[in-house]
């Protein structure tokens, strides 16, 4: 993919296209539009939150970025700004003001830089313009679908997104490969006379963008209420956590494993490194057993005995003895996650790394 020179902007791959879910989707390493933005702008080296006033503001579908409050004026929660973005200027909703959008800040923003500044509090005139802008918007992204079945394209344009000034247009799509729209973004450039983004998304930016859906647990959607990016999920996570196999227990709304698996993972791993892997084989006085299953809060292990098939606790002490005496090996990767899903299901890949499981 390249960028088109009239004005159209497509993403490349280090710019997030690959994994859809953005520049910032790693999380490993600051991507180029950062490194770009901390040459580009002084205040954004080094930025340290206790030096400014920052927000955080909120806009459509979920989408949330923080702006510096240069000019130090009172803003408090849900009040309308005007805030800088690329190329122009756009509207959102204040969510964290003060100390809370530095805790924000340090604990949900892996991008440690903020680039723009708040401009004003919205007027009148703005409201009316971002109305008139979100009204437009259906017929932009009904229009982007003729389009692209007009081209033949496989893919699924979830929503279009107005820049207040209409100077950019981001239509967000999702697709179960990568295409190649250039001519689509010609015809949408004719047709709307600004610049175009086609964003492609994954399925979990997709849940977030949509809103609105309520989790197992009874509350609001992580992604949707207080998640800022996303992380890489992996079954690791769910299989250290002695997690359930159920395809639907361990899948979110967006039908990828759930973000919640990341939360309580750095405990387990912690509480993990003084005994064996999950289905380690122990040589006992009784014979071979398999340990499939450890109480981290009250140190006690189960294990199960295949030839008697029988079950068995043991105390953390009488573990550590078999440790100590080399009587204990740990399973291979894949045969633990062959374990894990039991002949169930079977693990598959999209096309953006994201982990899901299909009953067979």
């Amino acid at each position: 993919m390249e960028n088109i020179d009239v004005g159209i902007e497509i993403p490349s791959k280090k710019n997030g296209f690959k994994n859809g879910t953005g520049s910032h989707a790693n999380g490993k390493n600051h991507c180029e539009e950062c490194r770009e933005m901390a040459a580009n702008n002084d205040e954004a080296i080094d930025f340290n939150p206790d030096e400014h006033e920052i927000v955080e503001v909120l806009f459509k579908g979920n989408r949330r970025s923080f702006y510096i409050n240069k000019e130090k004026w009172i803003i408090k929660v849900d009040e309308k700004l005007v805030v800088e973005s690329d190329n122009g200027i756009d509207l959102g909703i204040v969510t964290y003001v003060g100390e809370d959008a530095k805790a924000r800040f340090r604990g949900c923003n892996k991008n440690k830089y903020v680039k723009f500044h708040v401009l004003r509090f919205a007027s009148d005139e703005d409201m009316l313009k971002y109305h008139s802008n979100t009204n437009d918007e259906p017929i932009v992204a009904k229009k982007t679908r003729e389009f692209a079945a007009q081209y033949g394209l496989d893919m699924k344009v979830t929503e279009a997104e107005w820049q207040l000034d209409r100077q950019r247009l981001t239509i967000y799509f999702t697709a179960p490969q990568r295409i190649d729209f250039r001519e689509l973004v010609k015809e949408l450039a004719r047709a709307f006379k600004t610049r175009i983004e086609l964003r492609q998304i994954s399925t979990r930016e997709e849940a977030k963008r949509i809103g609105g859906g309520i989790g197992c647990c009874g509350l609001n959607l992580c992604c949707t209420s207080f998640l800022y990016d996303f992380n890489h999920i992996t079954l690791e996570h769910a299989r250290l956590q002695q997690l359930s196999n159920n395809v639907a227990k361990l899948s979110g709304n967006c039908g990828r494993l759930k973000c919640c698996l990341l939360y309580e993972y750095k405990n387990y791993e912690e509480a993990f490194k003084h005994y064996p892997a999950l289905h380690s084989t122990i040589e006992t006085e009784e014979g071979r057993c398999r340990l499939i299953k450890v109480d981290i809060f009250k140190d006690i292990s189960t294990v199960f005995y295949e030839e008697g098939k029988k079950y068995r606790t043991m105390e953390y002490e009488e573990i550590k003895k078999y440790m100590d005496a080399g009587k204990v090996k740990a399973p291979e990767l894949h045969e633990a996650m062959s374990l894990f899903c039991d002949g169930q299901a079977q693990i598959k890949r999209d096309m953006h790394g994201e982990v899901y499981i299909e009953e067979k």
